[in-house]
């Protein structure tokens, strides 16, 4: 069975596979998609890893470009291939809850849902053009997702018509990876990537069976919505500030172009103490010059918040596992992967907490891809809930929104309702019982201050109760259909929730009155 890999980042995607011969495995390399990222890594030996850069650009209705041809053309970066056309950053756009309204090029409509398709299948038809016949694929998520966007991923895995779809937490799939060669392991997995911040304890088990199977118990796992692509947008901010402009005066085609050097700027600044760069806006046919050193940048990171939140990160991950009876030092390795670890300050600030020792870096791109490959090779993985599942109530008196939990946040799944709960109609005549049923998560935002010169002096975090509907369209689910109607005053449905090995919501409704079970163990959201 050939089980592809997809780890669909908001920066870089990766594609892998496990070789046939070795069983190994290896990133995938697709002709003008591909970008090589050269380096050593915890002086490994030199690699050359291949990812596809996350961006799209919609040439026609017919002819659309991915990765590196769009980098390489430099398009959505002139006159003649504006702005407009390119999409980037469409993977966080996907998962969060309010999207923006789509772009209308050349009379289609494109929003992040229609970009984030055509990006995968356009990938998948590559792969597909290398002979490769996928029986399993893999996706990889963020730590934090919300069951909308995982349910996005089992809708696209039907559509390639793929016989078998897992998905899994990547900073989790990172640690399987490591634990194939390192059983019987207590595994901290720190990715940091261009959107997020994902972190995973894992404790792996040998299994006795012949077959060598595993087993993996994630104990502890917590994330920001943070990322790489965040400090390109804080490196241009600083810098207009410095110069008196703003996003406006430059323009879209320059501010485009500016980003593209922050970009490459920070990346150099993992290897050099100062970096500059130099570029021409061929529209006001002005010179500019951005300079940052890493004490910049550091004060930068500092200043919005980025490493604080990587501290409330893992002081939110160590105290749940101080909480199960596991102490820091019981940690044999910490992973660190994702693009934005490379930054010096991140892995100065993880190997004060940790060690150096323990600190490991050797895979930072595609160590998550290559473990997700593993989740064939444990018979059990044992999570637990990230978000609580709830239904939202309107209270008149308060004109607030109240939440009823049904599932709370770090319970373990599959799992089952302690008891039925029963449930009133409202209305005289009633024949169906809607319930606004979905997932409340921490979220947290930063908010800016700046001092009476205009200079940022320092950013506050705060830490809010998010609820995302199950439904996309934030319909109230309708979880019973009643036949005679309804009358209020009296109980009429008693409903019973499950959560299954898939994370996913499903429940049994009867009906008091008739006795009848009119729904059995059914998904949620799909109930009509």
């Amino acid at each position: 069975m050939t089980t592809v890999a997809i780890d669909f980042g908001t920066s870089n995607t990766v594609i892998s596979i496990l070789e046939t011969d070795t069983q190994l495995p290896k990133s995938l390399r697709f002709p003008d998609l591909s970008r090589l990222f050269v380096g050593v890594f915890d002086q490994a030996q030199r690699s050359e890893i291949p990812v596809i850069p996350s961006l799209i650009f919609i040439k026609s209705h017919k002819e659309v470009i991915l990765g590196e041809g769009v980098r390489s053309q430099r398009l959505g970066l002139s006159q003649s291939s504006p702005p407009e056309r390119l999409f980037k950053k469409f993977k966080r756009d996907l998962a969060g809850d309010y999207q923006s309204p789509p772009r209308q090029i050349d009379g289609i409509n494109y929003d992040a849902t229609a970009i984030s398709e055509l990006f995968i299948k356009t990938v998948w038809t590559e792969i597909k053009k290398q002979n490769i016949q996928p029986e399993h694929l893999v996706f990889t998520v963020p730590v934090g997702a919300f069951e909308r966007y995982l349910d996005w991923f089992r809708d696209l895995g039907a559509k390639l018509n793929v016989p078998q779809v897992s998905i899994i937490d990547e900073s989790t799939a990172a640690a399987l990876g490591y634990a194939l060669k390192h059983p019987d392991a207590l595994i901290l997995v720190i990715d940091f990537g261009g959107g997020t911040l994902d972190i995973s304890l894992v404790r792996t088990v040998g299994n006795s069976h012949p077959n060598g199977n595993l087993r993996a118990e994630v104990l502890a796992k917590s994330e920001a919505y943070v990322g790489g692509e965040d400090i390109d947008v804080w490196i241009v901010e600083d810098y207009l500030r410095s110069q008196n402009l703003t996003a406006e005066q430059l323009g879209k085609i320059a501010y485009q172009n500016l980003l593209e050097i922050a970009e490459k700027l920070k990346i150099q600044l993992s290897n050099n103490q100062s970096v500059t760069e130099s570029w021409f806006d061929d529209e006001s046919f002005m010179s500019y010059e951005l300079n940052i050193t890493r004490e910049k940048l550091e004060e930068i990171l500092e200043n919005r918040q980025f490493l604080q939140q990587l501290r409330d990160a893992l002081d939110d991950v160590l105290g749940m596992a101080l909480r199960k009876g596991i102490n820091k030092n019981d940690i044999e390795q910490v992973l660190l992967v994702g693009g934005s670890s490379l930054i010096p300050a991140v892995q100065q600030l993880i190997k004060s907490y940790f060690g150096k020792n323990k600190v490991k870096l050797n895979k930072p791109f595609d160590a998550v891809c290559h473990g997700a490959l593993a989740v064939r090779e444990f018979t059990e993985i044992n999570d637990f809930l990230r978000h609580s599942y709830a239904i939202r109530l309107w209270d008149s008196h308060s004109r607030t929104y109240t939440y009823h939990r049904l599932f709370t946040q770090g319970t373990k799944y599959p799992c089952e309702s302690e008891a039925w709960l029963n449930l009133q109609v409202a209305n005289n005549g009633q024949t169906e019982v809607h319930l606004d049923i979905g997932e409340l998560g921490d979220m947290t935002q930063t908010e800016i201050a700046f001092d009476a010169s205009g200079r940022m002096t320092s950013s506050i975090l705060q830490h809010q109760e998010t609820y995302r509907s199950l439904d996309s369209q934030h319909q109230k689910v309708c979880v019973a259909k009643l036949n005679p109607p309804g009358e209020p005053g009296f109980d009429r449905i008693s409903v019973f929730f499950y959560v299954d090995s898939h994370r996913t919501l499903l429940a049994s409704v009867k009906d008091l009155l008739t006795g009848e079970m009119l729904v059995d163990r059914a998904e949620v959201y799909k109930l009509r």
